[in-house]
């Protein structure tokens, strides 16, 4: 065991190297770096050594570590080392690996905003990590096919950070890459490799036993107490929370079901829609400004996306008046160059509900003359002349990722992205730049969009700079952690109802028929959230078009929040130089990071408004349930939250200054 534990423990280093330094560094076993890297850390964390025997053998092979390390990558490579803080690699029943990372003590040596907190999982069938900014975070596990997957979570994370604005938890994402081509991973490989992925996570974890602090065994912990431990699904893993729960339930972890939002006893979000409701009220306030109603009146709409999909499947239900003249799907384009508004809308209702709910099965029969449905793979597709008019195409033929193209850059009143991929960079950006290879082919810049108006239901859909092209423009855009943030806001009522719940003698039948009572309410308490953020997001705007005193507030808001907040970063966000005009991404970021920089101050004040606290929850349940309300495990995180969404709501980002 020992042996190829240490193969995985050099390997597993060697993998998180190669994705956080883009360098592969090639582990030899036998030399001398090597065997005092391993020594290392079998004295640190094995659990048989007294507590004197350890220190002394710690502090010799730190010793020789800081003696051998010569190149720069070894220097970095000792400093993770360093900062490890649990693995599980002495719990004998695991043929996988995980290391826990203190992050904050090397990221300064990594680049770029980087998360806090790392668990990453290694074996030889699969590769996976899990990322966050605190200890009190959140967010979804996504089944990743990119062999840049810890960079694809990093962003998701980063930009859950932001979304996680209004909920209580910081950003949190995890994600997991299986090393074996898709056709060959059966339902049942999958769920053995995430149910091993999970297992791993919750062993350097502590769980809740009796209201005490408690470890797995065999564990060696140097980081403090980490119990609040939550994930939901994402991308892959749709139909995994109850495996995730019931895993959790079989190791007596203390969250039980709450631990993965969203399974069958908690809110689906694809049932709801929530995800795609809360997107479409963000993005409703810039059609309200004009005069027009996204929910009733007749839009024409270039999508993102599927029938089959959550968001885009729900989105494109939001309003029967959705004129949708063409999208874009991960293998297919649909193209309706003059849709017949209410047949087509019924033809999507039906896609959406059933198994296929993919381009290919929509009734050919309802798609108006010169349309049709094509293979992103296409190389030789013929040009009507009624898909040429309505898209400006001079071209007779063009392969499918240009027709693809095309529907991108449409004159239309609305795009909405409800899919998975990024499609608009900047200008100045390249390819390799955004990751995303796979969409490459048929991204598009910013600069080039002709749409009046985007609502960003997927997530990393535009880079920041493709937004801001956008924007210049004069593209209505918000980002796509404030237009989603909906379905992470409902996942985190869930989890603290639940919470809430467990305080009470109530039966386990009797807590989830209280849970499915106060969906509704949920659902109005979210979608409130999207409006207010919506409407104070646009106060920021006008005040930035018409007082340069303000833009100067905000110049002050922004110092203050490179200051407070490690993730903060103006490079990342491309935040022009000072006194420039601050565009609506721009505000967007700043408006996000005010309230996460509130919600940290009234944290560390232990801020409690019983008032505010109350408000959380559903109508009714502040009555019944009042007493446990009031003494909830988490009230100054949630009277700290929803008093940082408020104030930043009613004041602005200059309320921080």
């Amino acid at each position: 065991m020992r042996e190829f534990k240490s193969e995985v423990l050099l390997s597993s280093f060697e993998k998180y190297v190669f994705a956080t330094l883009k360098q592969n560094y090639k582990f030899d076993l036998n030399n001398s770096f090597s065997h005092n890297f391993i020594n290392y850390f079998i004295a640190k964390f094995q659990p048989d050594f007294n507590s004197s025997t350890r220190n002394d053998e710690v502090e010799k092979f730190e010793f020789e570590l800081k003696n051998i390390a010569k190149s720069e990558i070894e220097k970095v490579l000792i400093e993770m080392l360093f900062a490890t803080t649990r693995t599980n690699m002495f719990i004998v029943e695991r043929d996988e690996l995980a290391i826990k990372f203190d992050v904050s003590k090397f990221k300064h040596l990594i680049g770029e905003p980087q998360p806090n907190i790392e668990i990453w999982v290694y074996s030889k069938e699969f590769s996976g990590t899990h990322l966050r900014m605190a200890k009190v975070s959140r967010g979804g596990l996504r089944w990743s096919e990119r062999s840049d997957f810890r960079n694809e979570i990093k962003a998701l994370m980063l930009a859950q950070d932001a979304k996680n604005s209004i909920i209580v938890p910081s950003g949190g994402k995890g994600g997991f890459l299986i090393n074996d081509d898709r056709k060959n991973i059966s339902k049942d490989k999958f769920k053995n490799i995430y149910s091993r992925y999970i297992n791993n996570l919750l062993d350097v974890v502590d769980n809740i036993v009796d209201g005490n602090i408690i470890s797995a065994k065999n564990i060696i912990k140097y980081d403090s107490d980490d119990s609040y431990f939550v994930v939901a699904a994402d991308k892959g893993t749709a139909n995994m929370s109850d495996v995730a729960n019931a895993i959790a339930i079989s190791r007596g972890f203390w969250l039980g079901d709450a631990f993965a939002s969203g399974g069958s006893n908690g809110f689906s979000h694809k049932d709801l829609g929530i995800t795609a409701k809360g997107a479409l009220t963000s993005t409703a306030k810039f059609f309200l400004c004009a005069g027009k109603d996204l929910s009733k009146d007749i839009i024409e709409v270039i999508g993102i996306g599927s029938m089959n999909g959550d968001v885009f499947g729900n989105g494109l239900l939001w309003n029967k008046n959705f004129k949708l003249i063409g999208a874009i799907s991960s293998s297919e384009i649909f193209v309706d160059p003059n849709p017949e508004t209410e047949s087509s809308f019924i033809e999507r209702e039906r896609l959406f509900k059933t198994e296929n709910g993919s381009w290919g099965a929509y009734n050919r029969n309802l798609i108006s003359k010169g349309g049709g449905v094509f293979s992103r793979k296409d190389s030789h597709i013929e040009i009507s002349s009624e898909i040429a008019q309505k898209f400006s195409i001079s071209e007779k033929f063009l392969t499918g990722e240009e027709l693809g193209k095309y529907l991108l850059k449409a004159n239309v009143e609305l795009l909405f992205n409800g899919g998975v991929g990024t499609y608009v960079k900047g200008s100045t950006e390249t390819d390799v730049q955004i990751g995303d290879i796979g969409n490459s082919k048929i991204r598009v810049n910013g600069s080039e969009l002709r749409a009046w108006a985007v609502c960003e239901g997927g997530n990393l859909g535009f880079s920041q700079l493709g937004r801001i092209e956008y924007a210049k423009n004069g593209g209505r855009i918000n980002l796509d952690s404030i237009d989603n943030s909906a379905g992470v806001n409902t996942s985190d009522h869930e989890v603290n109802i639940k919470i809430l719940l467990s305080q009470t003698n109530l039966s386990e039948t009797e807590k989830s028929e209280i849970l499915k009572s106060v969906t509704d309410e949920v659902v109005e308490l979210v979608l409130m959230f999207n409006r207010n953020s919506a409407d104070g997001l646009t106060q920021d705007e006008e005040r930035e078009d018409r007082l340069s005193q303000s833009n100067a507030k905000f110049w002050k808001t922004i110092e203050a929040l490179e200051k407070e907040l490690p993730q903060f970063k103006r490079e990342f966000f491309a935040m022009p130089k000072d006194g420039e005009r601050l565009l609506r991404p721009h505000l967007a970021y700043i408006y996000s990071y005010s309230k996460l920089l509130f919600k940290k101050r009234k944290i560390a004040e232990n801020f409690i408004d019983n008032d505010l606290l109350l408000s959380y929850f559903p109508k009714s349940m502040r009555t019944r349930f009042e007493k446990e309300i009031l003494k909830h495990p988490l009230r100054v995180e949630i009277s700290s939250t929803l008093f940082a969404d408020q104030i930043i709501n009613l004041l602005g980002i200059e309320a921080v200054f």
